[in-house]
């Protein structure tokens, strides 16, 4: 009776043993999974801001802007600027009145964003993309990059729709 008891002791180490050989083999694995995550959120949550913007405008019937910047990594969504007819303040007289945007989301990225085109001498790290109500917008080429991956996404001007790539398949 003695000996059975040790016997299956013994299997039972065994089988923790190679249990925990398992766990060990499978854990980088599971941290290069996890790794990839921001990367791949970066580039959803870029992706889903064109997608909100796109819809907002042709909804709202309003033009809204998509900032990009590429220092602080981050994409803000907000009401583009309009001219309205109002009552000014100094005069008391009508007049035409800018009317400034309303931020409606922002984004912070755990990537690097690089933007690829448009750029002109004068950029700085920061660009206002416009969707129109008509369901068009401004073309734009994007990289978003964790060092090692990255991903390429480009708006259509004509559809506003985007394409993402994987810039390393």
């Amino acid at each position: 009776m003695v000996g059975g008891t040790g016997l299956v002791l013994v299997e039972l180490m065994v089988v923790l043993a190679v249990l925990g050989l398992i766990i060990g083999i499978s854990i980088p694995s599971f941290r290069s999974f996890f790794k990839k995550a921001p990367l791949e959120q970066a580039i959803s949550d870029v992706e889903g801001m064109c997608r909100q913007a796109r819809s907002d405008a042709i909804i709202n019937k309003r033009t809204m802007e998509l900032v990009l910047n590429d220092s602080e990594e981050s994409v803000v969504l907000r009401s583009a600027a309009r001219t309205v007819m109002g009552v000014d303040p100094e005069t008391g007289g009508e007049a035409n009145l800018v009317e400034q945007g309303e931020v409606l989301d922002r984004v912070e990225l755990a990537a690097d964003l690089q933007i690829i085109e448009p750029l002109d001498e004068d950029f700085v790290g920061l660009l206002e993309l416009r969707f129109y109500p008509n369901g068009t917008a401004e073309p734009v080429d994007l990289r978003v990059t964790d060092g090692n991956e990255a991903y390429i996404l480009s708006l259509d001007p004509v559809t506003g729709h985007t394409t993402v790539v994987n810039e390393n398949p």
